[in-house]
């Protein structure tokens, strides 16, 4: 029904997402009629702009341009869908997330999904994409096209599938505009399921894999909360998104007390000590899409083949240093995101200050960060220290992919990924022990 942009709001410079009613296919437009959209369109609008919600987008504005509506919303860089590194061929396999990740991020989705089951909403369409991630790793949920409000008169197209294949509860196709909140819930369980184990649920599946099978980490008590989440009679699954979040809550309680527990069994890996460093390139370039994964050894969903195991030296709160790379690294980051411009004059900054007493700080290449990124395990989330402050999680590098699009690490999942230069993520600066 509508095409979304990036735009600049004219007076004050903000980056925002620009939604107008602009229907991708005339015959869509056709068969729907006009003023059908438009009412559609506009209760969207109503609905996201009734509610107030750390886990829900907000709508800034909604006006006519020569009788096109449109709504201005925040924007936001990053999405669960390139979290996990869903393509546009679906079915393709995704980014394993870690434990600890996942359950942060579905239990924020469901507390989005209290607030709109509260108010009547069901929102009838949640999937990776539809599930935005704030610069403060807060998960906020968008487009409420599909959404359907108890009491009001229903703002169906007939014919029309309501939300998005495999992600979709059976009862949307027989029936969706009866369906509830649980339909959401089901949705969420997939993407749970996917976020866990890298693999879409297939919706004409007789069984269903324990998600213990396809990830070591888990335990059985995973799989009986999925398996109940993705009943396909929505009254065997919860009742309702609070009750699922609490059963959530102790599920990972247990488990994260079973996985502190292991790490008696578990042996750290030594510091490596060499007398000469290993050599990363230290100088920008430019890394086509294709080419990268060969450039920096990575597998592809861009994560690196090989992990190095060593632990980094604590030279003081602020600083680490590497000794197999030689590499002084800021070891609590920007502690504030910023697009990439505005990263290189953090860094001039930086140098303006002598932070650390040194001079030399710079946005590190992609060849180096991948040397500081950790195969996210268990062992490494509970038996090792962390290297790097906790609320780091995206890294911008010098390493450009276009003449709009930079490339970054997510230092929580161990990948490399481009954005807009314009998107946001934090800088960890580096310097060369020879410099």
């Amino acid at each position: 029904m509508s095409t979304v942009y990036k735009a600049r709001a004219p007076v004050t410079d903000r980056i925002v997402a620009l939604k107008i009613l602009k229907p991708r296919d005339d015959i869509f437009e056709d068969l729907v009629g006009r003023d059908k959209l438009r009412e559609i369109f506009l209760e969207e609008a109503k609905i996201m702009g009734k509610l107030s919600h750390d886990h829900i987008a907000k709508v800034i504005d909604c006006e006519l341009h020569e009788d096109v509506p449109f709504i201005v919303l925040e924007y936001f860089s990053h999405s669960i869908g390139d979290f996990i590194g869903e393509a546009y061929r679906v079915e393709q396999q995704t980014r394993r997330i870690s434990v600890p990740r996942t359950f942060m991020y579905i239990t924020q989705a469901l507390k989005g999904l209290e607030r709109l089951h509260f108010a009547g909403i069901v929102h009838r369409d949640i999937k990776p994409y539809n599930m935005m991630i704030t610069n403060d790793d807060r998960v906020k949920l968008i487009d409420f096209g599909l959404s359907r409000v108890r009491g009001e008169a229903p703002q169906e197209i007939p014919g029309m599938q309501v939300g998005s294949p495999y992600y979709a509860a059976p009862e949307q196709e027989v029936a969706p505009e009866h369906v509830d909140g649980r339909a959401d819930l089901f949705s969420l369980g997939i993407l749970m399921y996917r976020m866990l184990t890298g693999r879409l649920v297939d919706p004409k599946r007789q069984g269903l894999d324990p998600p213990s099978r396809h990830n070591g980490d888990l335990s059985g008590q995973w799989d009986d909360f999925l398996f109940k989440t993705l009943e396909k009679n929505p009254d065997d699954r919860f009742s309702s998104a609070l009750e699922m979040r609490i059963t959530l809550d102790q599920v990972y309680r247990d488990w994260q007390a079973q996985s502190e527990n292991s790490c008696e069994l578990y042996q750290p890996v030594k510091p490596v000590r060499q007398t000469t460093a290993a050599r990363l390139r230290t100088q920008p370039v430019r890394l086509m899409y294709k080419d990268i994964r060969d450039a920096l050894g990575l597998d592809e969903l861009f994560r690196p083949l090989s992990f190095n195991q060593h632990q980094l030296d604590v030279i003081s709160p602020l600083l680490l240093y590497d000794p197999a790379t030689g590499l002084y690294w800021q070891r609590c980051g920007s502690g504030f995101a910023l697009d990439w411009q505005q990263a290189h004059a953090y860094v001039d900054y930086l140098n303006r200050e002598r932070f650390q007493n040194r001079s030399v700080w710079r946005l590190p290449t992609t060849e180096e960060l991948v040397s500081i990124l950790r195969s996210p395990t268990v062992a490494r989330d509970f038996c090792i220290d962390p290297n790097f402050e906790p609320a780091l999680h995206w890294l911008w590098s010098v390493d450009h992919s276009t003449r709009k699009q930079a490339w970054m690490a997510d230092i929580v999942e161990s990948y490399i990924g481009r954005q807009d230069r314009d998107g946001t993520a934090m800088v960890c600066a580096v310097a060369s022990e020879a410099e």
